[in-house]
């Protein structure tokens, strides 16, 4: 005997669609949660590269190495000036190693690298090679005096005066030629941030410097870095600070600012009273 099971589908028409009155369950994909930006106050500086948030925690800055021994200050000082109480924007969250971006969108190591307040710790990131390179052609920060001789040829040392003759106080050598390049980096509803580059185009090092320029009008510097600030109205100087107070013949440095207001190039530079060209 033979026995005959008649199996639907096979063989015959196709099976009915299975109808149900609730869609099928399906497994859900948990994605793992995003590492999100967010924002900080600066409240203390303890070096160029390491920074404690108002949050409490103590946060190193990606990208940076330590500066050379003989520019740890003047990095430091550039650091407070730029970061302490200051609102910054730290990315990733939940990290020691983190990026800062200044309230205007800046990233700061970048900035610092850009400088010569800092050295660049990432070799395989573009853009943080490029800015090394471009401060140390500008011998900018720690690529220049102090920390890197001179590339002009020092002047001979003085001879000392006979015991009988006193020496008379040497006056400072007045500027020769100077020349300034004003760049607007960035600029937002109500403010600017500018970096200046002084370049001594005369024959002879310039010994201490004062950089003055007057505003158009409404813009007042609300900080600045690689010089001490001055304004009076509308008219801003701008003073060496102690680790840039020599300017070496064909040699040039960077200094910056921020401001409120609009930002309008000035007409006109004088360095310790000389007129100095626009780059």
């Amino acid at each position: 005997m033979v026995l005959l099971i008649g199996v639907a589908g096979c063989g015959g028409e196709p099976a009915p669609p299975v109808v149900t009155s609730t869609p099928p369950a399906f497994p859900s994909i948990i994605e793992p949660p995003l590492k999100t930006a967010y924002s900080a106050t600066v409240q203390t500086v303890v070096d160029v590269r390491t920074v404690r948030l108002s949050d409490g925690e103590e946060v190193r800055v990606k990208g940076l190495a330590a500066p050379a021994a003989c520019w740890t200050e003047a990095s430091t000082t550039f650091a407070k000036t730029m970061l302490l109480e200051k609102p910054v924007e730290r990315t990733p969250d939940g990290e020691p190693v983190v990026s800062l971006r200044l309230t205007d969108g800046t990233d700061y190591a970048l900035l610092a690298v850009e400088m010569g307040m800092a050295r660049n710790e990432n070799p395989d990131d573009r853009a943080m090679r490029e800015a090394e390179a471009s401060a140390t052609a500008k011998r900018l920060g720690q690529w220049g005096p102090p920390c890197v001789a001179p590339s002009a040829t020092a002047p001979p040392a003085p001879t000392a005066p006979a015991a009988s003759t006193p020496a008379a106080p040497q006056a400072p050598k007045p500027v020769t030629g100077c020349s300034v390049a004003y760049v607007v980096t960035h600029a937002w509803p109500g403010g600017f941030r500018t970096d200046v580059t002084l370049r001594n185009t005369g024959a002879a090092e310039i010994n201490g410097w004062t950089l003055q320029w007057t505003f158009a009008g409404g813009q007042t510097v609300s900080e600045m870095w690689n010089a001490t600030p001055k304004q009076t109205g509308r008219d801003v100087s701008a003073t060496a600070v102690p680790y840039n107070v020599a300017i070496p013949a064909g040699e040039s440095l960077l200094l910056g600012f921020t401001a409120s207001g609009t930002s309008t190039t000035p007409r006109a530079f004088t360095l310790n009273g000389h007129a100095c060209s626009l780059a």
